[in-house]
């Protein structure tokens, strides 16, 4: 779900460095960020383990780019998605979240409260259907489709 980004020379850090410096453009990513890798991957291995053309809700917790992530990768795979953001999330991140398609709920002061709410969400199944709980970063197929960036550079 995500794609191959550019990788270009930094003149301006090179400079200041004293070495070559390059950029590796993962803002150009379908969700804006390098989180789509990791759970790109980790939603379409999850979807791939339901039978039929249902795949489950994914519920996570994100005070950004993890939730633009699920978001992307849940509207790819057709499938539902919501993320729980704290309070602390800008509103201009809350509505870039509901915008690629997820619902946002508000829930917590802090992330770790939000996160309990997701988790339970998705514990506690959905009507209509079952629901995967996607962690922002701690799950080892995140770990490898973050890893596909060394692929990238070295392939470079």
């Amino acid at each position: 779900l995500h794609i191959a980004t550019p990788l270009i020379p930094s003149p301006a850090l090179s400079a200041l460095l004293g070495r070559p410096a390059l950029l590796k453009l993962d803002n150009l990513q379908p969700s804006g960020s390098f989180k789509i890798r990791g759970i790109g991957r980790f939603c379409a291995l999850a979807a791939s383990r339901f039978p039929g053309d249902s795949p489950p809700r994914f519920v996570s917790s994100s005070g950004g780019n993890a939730g633009m992530a699920v978001a992307t990768a849940a509207r790819a795979l057709g499938a539902r998605c919501t993320v729980v953001v704290p309070e602390s999330t800008p509103v201009i991140m809350r509505e870039r979240i509901a915008a690629a398609g997820a619902e946002v709920l508000v829930r917590g002061a802090a992330w770790a409260e939000a996160d309990a709410v997701a988790r339970a969400m998705a514990e506690g199944g959905e009507e209509g259907g079952p629901a995967v709980y996607v962690s922002p970063f701690d799950h080892e197929d995140i770990w490898a489709g973050h890893s596909t960036v060394v692929d990238e550079i070295f392939g470079a």
